[in-house]
């Protein structure tokens, strides 16, 4: 049960006070699997990240992974179950500390499926997934593969440091093996980063997210 105290903490009010009685607070560590579609299928949730950050991982059936989104407080996760789309195997993994609230199956059915307060606000966060998603995908052509690069490392890393297979930053940043390489080095050799092991960066934080698309964006709005 969740207790007024976890309620202020986190700022839980926008739902029906039965949701939380009905709903538990979980912690997760880095590394940790917050959630995947197996589990999902034996233990139906609508999870909602009250704290710290997450990555969607797709694996595929000769164990490949692809890194499909970032997580952030107040995303949710399972929303797509929730409408009653059935998606690919997925992994949902901590980023550092992180903070759910876990709604049952049958709570989400009893008290927010019919809440017009909820599902305007649930549209909303849909639709502002999409734009994201849209925005992701034009921000390849407008900013640089360095910018883009920093931006995802940030985005990724977890006490400064920061460590993903080739593969994986190549598919999901749509670049080449030998430019990834590339951009790395210089990355290094500029002062944003250092290598401290096989594939495993420690990163400047003040200097790389100078270099970020955040950063870049705010410098574009200043000038205007």
């Amino acid at each position: 049960m969740i207790t007024s105290t976890m309620i202020d903490q986190y700022n839980l009010k926008s739902l029906p006070a039965d949701v939380y009685k009905n709903s538990e607070i979980h912690y997760f560590k880095n590394g940790d699997i917050i959630t995947s579609s197996e589990e999902n299928q034996t233990q139906k949730r609508l999870l909602l990240l009250l704290q710290g950050r997450a990555k969607v991982i797709f694996l595929s059936n000769d164990g490949e992974s692809t890194l499909l989104e970032f997580l952030n407080r107040n995303d949710w996760i399972g929303e797509l179950e929730l409408v009653g789309v059935t998606t690919s195997y997925k992994q949902v993994v901590s980023l550092g500390s992180s903070v759910c609230l876990a709604i049952p199956q049958a709570i989400v059915t009893k008290y927010l499926i019919n809440d017009v307060a909820f599902l305007q606000q649930f549209n909303h966060y849909l639709a502002n997934k999409i734009i994201k998603r849209t925005d992701l995908m034009l921000t390849a052509k407008a900013y640089s593969f360095k910018e883009r690069l920093a931006t995802f490392m940030l985005n990724d890393a977890y006490n400064s440091e920061y460590s993903e297979p080739h593969r994986l930053v190549m598919e999901y940043l749509g670049i080449s093996y030998r430019h990834l390489l590339y951009t790395y080095n210089q990355l290094v050799d500029e002062g944003f980063i250092d290598k401290i092991g096989r594939n495993k960066y420690k990163l400047n934080m003040q200097r790389i997210e100078s270099l970020s698309i955040t950063a870049t964006t705010s410098d574009h709005a200043e000038l205007q």
